[in-house]
């Protein structure tokens, strides 16, 4: 059996005459027989210094090691280590104590298993000296043997706030000294000066263990945590604590180049990074006067990559967001230039707001801009990117991780601006334009519905928008009426430009002629998703069952994609239930030309839509010639002065039916409308949507004003 080795305590002291001799006094008590105590005194101010050297003259086993001036206690404790005779160390500092059995359970656990680091449990004590227990709880060890690399990983979990405390383990010396070679001997860490060490230990250790006893009493609220930063010069203290971390840097990039794993090892040491940043900064805005928060935050920045600020409060402060966001400027698009423009959606696919998406970066590549696409999700369509254009599909898992990779995203692309057509569709997009403002990147919120679209869907994107409102250059509407209701709301920043056409209008705007009936059954027509929630695509089988009470010779086509538990073969087991088949019929999805042929075989386009932002099925209809006839939608932009469709009040399939009947009993009425269509539809296409894009990402349109149409007052609308 191996010799009892012995035990060096090193103690770190400051200033701490109160509680030393308590300190010391508890590692006198050990019931291990074999224990040295070295007392590293870090120049202190007070009598703590004088206290030591009458106990060491009481005591051989203690030894004091006076420092001439403060290094920290990071150096303080290099020295004690240095000095060490013991096989193994433990750490006190000078205002906690040890259980008298600490180094006695320690150590046994230590030799049973051969382990270079023994965890322990941690009894705290706050200032009326109550049990602070969930703290405790916290401190409490979590994992019983650990190999190799899953001590580090494990004692520094990826994604949860680093834990470093020194006093909570037993350590092998020999380990502690060659984390103490791998950093430079002049280093002074006044702030969390214990982390960088305890992070290279569980990075070096080859076996860990630990005992469920409390083996340490810590008292909380003793230290410097919790004080009030009323000056610039303690919050520049306290955000030390980031060159802390940083120190270790090299170390861990040393020890990367010999690790079975240094990806891991990097991933990992760069969220302990984060969660340091993180801690700061929701130490500072918790600890800070108001009237100093501002320069605090300044400094911080000034430290520090705000992006990085920005995803350590996401990754481990999230309440730190709403000062952030705060905190950030307006960048003024107008007063610099813009070569490169970033639009983003979830997924870019070939309808809906990826048409929207892709029309504008062609119009936008056209006007000299680089543009980069970035799908936020898996499963794009690649082909629909226009040439030229760069696409980004983001692979990240989690936003944190996201918001890293889209900072490099917009590094490594040079972009000046952001159109993100995810506003009013996801809870996120604040964090993706508070990262692109902390890197001088402007956004710019694209709107795809009519506002009252989150009270519809009742899920609070409302107030979202309104409270982020101001991390947006520029938000753009669907509609005047939009522009007044966001500005009515708070947003001033609001404006209206006009969706861009799809492929299908431009290719049809000088094809098509006004339509004549033709004395056939009467060809109805719809297509869009199968989205009961917002097109009411059931509706369509209620005004089918009205036209076939009323006896007109009709077919309605429904043309279009499953979603989400709606789907074709639904549809139509629903409609021969209604024993409407033969008359109704959903076929699935139509594309380019198969999808014209079906159009131009059609006399009117049907749509029951409770609520829609740009319905460009419209659009897409008109341009045809096709007369349209829904349920009333008056805030659309594409049916106010649109004299090609007859509406009829939400929900009223009966009188909608009517009103299909009499149109087809009178080709006049019926040709009218058809040209009408058309000049609806050329109106559409009459932007010139090159240089309103353009206006938009350099922020020249014209200012607000009563007359303005891109931005009414709201008293205008």
């Amino acid at each position: 059996m191996s010799p009892v080795p012995r035990v060096s305590i090193v103690i770190p002291t400051f200033d701490d005459q109160e509680t030393v001799a308590a300190a010391v006094e508890s590692c006198l008590a050990q019931t291990f027989f074999d224990v040295e105590i070295i007392c590293v005194d870090d120049a202190s101010t007070d009598e703590t210094a004088r206290i030591l050297e009458q106990m060491a003259e009481r005591d051989p086993r203690i030894r004091l090691i006076p420092q001439q001036q403060n290094r920290s206690a990071f150096q303080a404790r290099r020295a004690g280590i240095v000095a060490a005779t013991g096989e193994y160390i433990l750490f006190v500092d000078g205002d906690d104590e040890l259980n008298p059995h600490a180094a006695e359970i320690s150590i046994a656990a230590a030799q049973r298993h051969d382990a270079d680091l023994v965890g322990f449990g941690v009894e705290v004590i706050n200032t009326e000296s109550h049990v602070v227990g969930g703290y405790q709880t916290r401190l409490a060890p979590k994992h019983q043997d650990l190999r190799g690399p899953e001590i580090l990983s494990n004692l520094f979990p990826v994604d949860q706030p680093a834990q470093g405390q020194l006093w909570r383990y037993l350590f092998r010396t020999q380990l502690l000294r060659e984390v103490y070679a791998l950093l430079p001997e002049d280093v002074v860490l006044p702030r969390v000066n214990d982390l960088p060490v305890m992070y290279l230990a569980a990075a070096l250790a080859s076996r860990y263990v630990s005992v469920p006893n409390r083996l340490y009493r810590y008292h909380f609220g003793r230290g410097g945590s919790g004080r009030v930063v009323d000056t610039i010069e303690r919050a520049q203290f306290y955000a030390k604590a980031i060159d802390s971390i940083d120190s270790v840097r090299p170390a861990v990039q040393t020890i990367a180049r010999t690790s079975i794993d240094p990806t891991s090892l990097l991933n990992n040491f760069e969220s302990v990074r984060l969660s340091i940043i993180g801690y700061v900064c929701a130490y500072l805005l918790k600890h800070t006067r108001s009237d100093l928060q501002e320069a605090v935050l300044n400094d911080l920045h000034a430290r520090v990559p705000p992006a990085d600020v920005v995803v350590a409060a996401v990754r481990f402060y999230p309440e730190c967001l709403p000062a952030l966001k705060a905190h950030t400027t307006q960048i003024r698009l107008r007063d610099r230039p813009v070569q490169s423009v970033l639009l983003t959606t979830r997924t870019v696919t070939t309808g809906g707001v990826s048409a929207v998406l892709l029309a504008q970066a062609r119009y936008l590549m056209q006007a000299g801009f680089r543009v980069t696409i970035v799908a936020r999700r898996y499963g794009s369509d690649p082909g629909a990117v226009p040439p030229g254009a760069s696409f980004v599909e983001m692979v990240g898992h989690g936003l944190p991780e996201r918001l890293v990779e889209w900072a490099g995203i917009c590094r490594k692309h040079d972009v000046d601006v952001i159109v993100d057509h995810q506003v009013l569709y996801s809870r996120d997009w604040p964090e993706y334009a508070l990262v692109a403002r902390s890197l001088g990147v402007a956004s710019i919120g694209w709107l795809h519905n009519f506002a009252g679209r989150p009270i519809y869907d009742l899920n609070g994107l409302h107030e979202l928008l309104k409270a982020n409102a101001p991390l947006l250059e520029t938000l753009v509407t669907l509609s005047p009426l939009d522009v007044a209701f966001w500005k009515l709301r708070g947003v001033q920043h609001s404006v209206y430009v006009p969706n861009p056409p799809s492929p299908m209008l431009l290719e049809s705007a000088s094809k098509s002629r006004p339509k004549q009936l033709s004395g056939r059954r009467v060809e109805l027509m719809w297509w869009g998703r199968l989205d009961e929630h917002t097109k009411q695509v059931s509706q369509l089988i209620e005004v089918a069952d009205q036209l076939r009470k009323l006896s007109v010779d009709f077919h309605l086509t429904v043309i279009g994609p499953d979603w989400a538990d709606w789907s074709a073969a639904r549809f139509n087991t629903i409609v021969r239930k209604r024993r409407l088949d033969g008359l109704v019929e959903a076929v699935g999805e139509m594309r380019g030309q198969q999808l014209i042929d079906a159009i131009d075989s059609a006399d009117a386009f049907v749509s029951t839509s409770i609520i829609e932002g740009y319905q460009l099925t419209i659009a897409e209809a008109q341009v045809r010639g096709l007369p349209v006839f829904m349920y009333e939608l008056p805030w659309l932009t594409l049916v106010q002065r649109n004299d090609g469709i007859v509406t009829a009040p939400q929900g009223d399939a009966a009188t909608l039916a009517l009103r299909i009947a009499a149109v087809f009993t009178s080709p006049e009425r019926y040709t009218d409308l058809s040209r009408a269509s058309l000049a609806a539809a050329a109106r559409e296409l009459s932007h010139d949507f090159g240089r309103l894009y353009e206006q938009v990402v350099t922020d020249t349109l014209p200012p607000s004003s009563l007359r303005n149409r891109h931005s009414p007052m709201p008293n205008s609308s």
